[in-house]
């Protein structure tokens, strides 16, 4: 059985790390935004853990003894899901936050490449456009920029997420 293609047309960075330091020097123009949405994904995983012990604290500290003692005082544990609905609406808040401040980043790195492309599309030799064909030009430029499009507001983020 041959081996499975996957989607793009197979082009690789010819050096990955220095396409990666590149990217991270367009992000540095952002860095005060780029330190929020770190504090929101903080601030995410901990909510995230802190809902996950909550949630047994919840049934430890006041289900349990509410049924064995049979008691018809619902005020803790009202209380305490309040304070849990407050943990969650923190956690909800981090999280569109820092979709919402990425949104903005990755919209500035895509106009910044834009703008570099355009200028050495207009550099190019009239012989590149000859061989080329405007269709395959523009769909790889438009590839490369939804890829890193996606790169930036999806997948660093979703990676400092999950080491966090």
């Amino acid at each position: 059985m041959p081996p499975v293609r996957m989607r793009g047309d197979g082009r690789k960075a010819k050096d990955p790390k220095k396409t990666l330091l590149r990217i991270f020097r367009y992000m540095l123009e952002y860095k005060f935004t780029i330190l929020s949405v770190l504090v929101c994904i903080f601030t995410a995983a901990y909510v995230s853990s802190r809902s996950a012990t909550a949630l047994g604290k919840l049934v430890d500290n006041f289900i349990l003894p509410m049924v064995s003692t049979g008691s018809n005082d619902f005020t803790p544990l009202w209380n305490f899901l309040v304070e849990l609905a407050c943990i969650f609406l923190v956690g909800m808040v981090a999280n569109f936050l820092q979709s919402y401040l990425m949104v903005g980043v990755t919209q500035g790195i895509q106009k910044k490449v834009r703008d570099e492309m355009f200028r050495k599309m207009q550099s190019l030799p009239l012989r590149y456009f000859d061989t080329n064909t405007a269709g395959n030009i523009m769909s790889r430029y438009t590839s490369d920029i939804d890829t890193l499009r996606q790169m930036i507001s999806q997948s660093i983020p979703q990676t400092v997420s999950s080491v966090v």
